[in-house]
Formats: C-alpha cells, structure tokens, sequence
C-alpha cells in the first residue's frame, strides 16, 4: 500500500506511513518536520511526476487492450472491463491533478 498523503509505500501491517506519519485509518501522528533542501525537494518531485507519468502510461496500455477485446466480445465482459479500467484511469488522472495543486 501506498501513502495517500506522500506516496511513500507503507510496510503491510504498519498502521501509518513511516515517512510523514499520515494515517489512513484516521488521525494523522505528530512529527517534527524534517527540513530538506530546494533542489532535494524539487529532485523528489521530478521523481513523483516521473513514477506518476510511468503508472499512467502503464493503465492507458491497459485500457488499449481492454478496448481492443471489447471489439472482439459479443458477451460484454471486455466492454465492462474496459469501462472498469477507464473509471480507474480517470480516478489515477483526478489523483495526479490533486497532487499537482498540492504542490503549488
């Protein structure tokens, strides 16, 4: 799993996020806030837009393929995938847009 607030990846069974503390389940934990430089902050954004760019890239594959089978399938079960796939690439694209404004 991964942190909703940083993006950092969260060991299973930990009950918040060992970088910035945040809680998935509810309160967020305390912590000093650590001070890094601008070009570490800006090296750590180009990795996040990067990893972003990378995952979206990765779901547009899939939602391709999905729709090259839904040309194929009389049943229907690849149009609901397709579409299925299609909600998740819109919910990942909302998600980007929510940490880009975060950023400014």
């Amino acid at each position: 799993m991964f942190c909703a607030k940083c993006g950092k990846e969260i060991p299973s069974g930990s009950p918040s996020c060992p970088a910035c503390g945040y809680n998935p389940m509810g309160k967020t934990r305390r912590t000093r806030a650590r001070h890094i430089s601008v070009e570490d902050a800006m090296a750590e954004v180009r990795r996040a837009a990067h990893d972003l760019g990378r995952s979206a890239e990765a779901l547009s594959r899939q939602v391709t393929v999905e729709a090259r089978r839904a040309a194929y399938d009389p049943t229907g079960t690849a149009r609901r995938a397709t579409r299925k796939a299609s909600r998740e690439l819109h919910r990942v694209a909302d998600e980007i847009e929510r940490v880009l404004r975060d950023l400014k």
